[in-house]
Parts: C-alpha cells; structure tokens; sequence
C-alpha cells in the first residue's frame, strides 16, 4: 500500500493550492486506501487560523481528514516565524517540527508530495 506524505506550504495568499493539497490527502486516503499524512509549512499554517475568511471550509476538510484516518500536523517553527501562535489556530493539530517531521516520514518509506 502506497505511504504518501503531503506537504502543503500555501498559506491564505493561494487558498486553492492548499485546498488542492487536502483534496489530494483526502483522495489518496479514500479513494486508494493510501497510508497518508500531511504537513502545513512555512505559509501553509496560515491555512490553520481560525479568524481567516475561509476558516468554517478549512476547519471542516482538516476534521474530515483527521476522521478519515489522515496524520495532519502543522511546522511549529513556521507558525513562529511568521509571528502567529497556537491559540490562533484550530485544535487538534499534531505540531512538529518540519525538517524533522519529513526526514522521519521519509525514514518510514513516505514518497513525498509538496503543494
């Protein structure tokens, strides 16, 4: 079975890659019973907030992800850099720490596919 490891790094600037992104997660998992995790990087946190316009449409694909069996985590240090915090994102989302994250993912046999 395939081992797939998303990584989205579109942040609120391109909101349809990054729904592109947990589209393809989503699919992988469904569709063709994909082993699937999946990673928001650098701007792709911005994806997470929860005051953005399109907050109630993420917030729903990122649970439907996680019920559908999808490991979504999200770089710590990105949110850091770009001066958000945790209390500004949705709950419930693995943090990690990116570089780290994909070397492990990789390690375990994970191909890799960045949006």
């Amino acid at each position: 079975m395939a081992k797939i490891f998303v990584i989205s790094t579109a942040g609120k600037d391109d909101i349809n890659r990054a729904n592109m992104a947990m589209n393809f997660a989503l699919g992988a998992r469904k569709n063709a019973g994909a082993t699937v995790a999946l990673m928001f990087l650098g701007r792709g946190v911005e994806t997470l907030l929860r005051c953005s316009a399109n907050a109630p449409q993420m917030k729903k694909t990122i649970e439907e992800m996680i019920n559908a069996g999808i490991d979504v985590s999200y770089c710590g240090i990105s949110l850091k850099n770009l001066g958000l915090n945790k209390d500004l994102i949705f709950d419930g989302i693995r943090e990690v720490m990116g570089g780290v994250e994909t070397a492990k993912r990789i390690d375990e046999g994970y191909s890799v596919v960045s949006f």
